[in-house]
């Protein structure tokens, strides 16, 4: 008889940022992985949402169940733990039912804590009342690299090996067809221009990129992207932008990878990260990478970027003058991108999670 590992599917029900995507990837290779019954007989997955409309994945082999009568943090914190009676619990998205046990949570970073500033009081409150509850009772704690490891053993007052580290995939965007229209439409196939997407987050540093690039003596453009979430973050003003800068909101992943194959480089700012997606996103897509050298950023990115301090504006504008400068150093990182990124698969990730709840299974 198979035994069965349950999954938090609330993921399922919100929009589609880092922690997100790191759940629906991570899914979508534990669905194949399932499906192979040589390798894993004894297991099946069994993944609970809430009573409420949403677009199905397409998977195949992990089964989709929607349990209780409640919605949002009711239904997590208490339809879901009620129906489960002590069996073992996946939550991939930085949050499960505080009080419950027989669970194995993600907390993708301590950013609630470190950089308490970028989010809105009733989010951050609710993130570190939850940390807390969750970082003494569960079983198990999924984290994104050793940076975010020490952090959240800091913060948390736990020892590091209470954190389990599982570098996450970078390969996803091989499954998207580019958009060559939103090109048109934009007319970005007309002049050179760097990239930057992120969600509009103090933390993020919009604020001191927009400063950079009214430095720059040259006429480059700056596309800028992101999700504009005001119940979790405290935002930055995004008015009265330079006339080479051209701001596109939220946008789908065939625009985003139409995005980086068509940059003549990618920008990545943040001043705080548990591990860092896009950068290496865009060194998937042949996109050369300038990188904050703060947090997890050189863990993750390694030798593969053009680094700067995300404190220092004039040093974020000599760097990209730098860039724009030197076609050879352009090239050099397009290659040690590409060549690095690809060590982040999330067929690894998913091997490494789901070997870590086959043993919660067996102990």
């Amino acid at each position: 008889m198979k035994r069965r590992i349950f999954i938090n599917g609330r993921f399922l029900t919100q929009p589609v940022a880092g922690v997100q995507r790191y759940a629906r990837e991570l899914m979508r290779q534990l669905d194949m992985l399932v499906g192979d019954s040589a390798s894993l007989p004894l297991v099946e997955l069994v993944c609970l949402i809430p009573p409420e409309n949403i677009v199905y994945p397409p998977w195949k082999n992990i089964e989709l169940k929607k349990v209780g009568s409640n919605k949002g943090v009711i239904w997590e914190q208490i339809d879901l733990p009620i129906y489960l009676k002590g069996q073992l619990l996946f939550s991939p998205a930085n949050i499960g039912p505080c009080y419950y046990r027989n669970q194995v949570v993600t907390f993708h970073d301590a950013s609630v804590f470190a950089v308490p500033e970028a989010y809105s009081p009733i989010f951050r409150t609710k993130y570190i009342f939850g940390f807390r509850q969750l970082a003494n009772r569960a079983r198990l704690i999924i984290t994104d690299s050793k940076f975010s490891q020490h952090e959240l053993a800091k913060y948390l007052q736990l020892p590091p090996h209470r954190f389990q580290v599982i570098y996450l995939g970078a390969d996803h965007l091989n499954y998207v067809q580019v958009d060559h229209h939103f090109l048109q439409k934009y007319k970005l196939h007309e002049k050179p221009y760097i990239f930057m997407i992120a969600s509009v987050s103090q933390h993020k540093n919009y604020a001191r990129v927009i400063e950079a690039i009214k430095l720059i003596q040259s006429d480059i453009q700056f596309v800028l992207a992101g999700g504009n979430y005001q119940h979790i973050f405290n935002s930055v003003d995004l008015n009265s932008l330079p006339n080479n800068v051209l701001w596109l909101g939220c946008i789908t992943d065939s625009e985003l990878k139409t995005l980086y194959e068509n940059a003549l480089g990618f920008i990545f700012p943040s001043i705080y990260e548990g591990f860092g997606i896009p950068p290496l996103e865009a060194m998937q897509c042949g996109c050369p990478v300038l990188c904050s050298a703060a947090a997890s950023l050189p863990e993750v990115v390694g030798e593969a970027a053009l680094y700067f301090d995300p404190f220092n504006v004039d040093q974020i504008a000599e760097t990209i003058e730098y860039f724009l400068a030197e076609p050879d150093l352009q090239e050099t990182l397009r290659v040690k991108g590409y060549q690095h990124s690809a060590e982040y698969h999330w067929s690894n990730t998913a091997r490494d999670t789901l070997e870590i709840l086959f043993g919660c299974l067996e102990s």
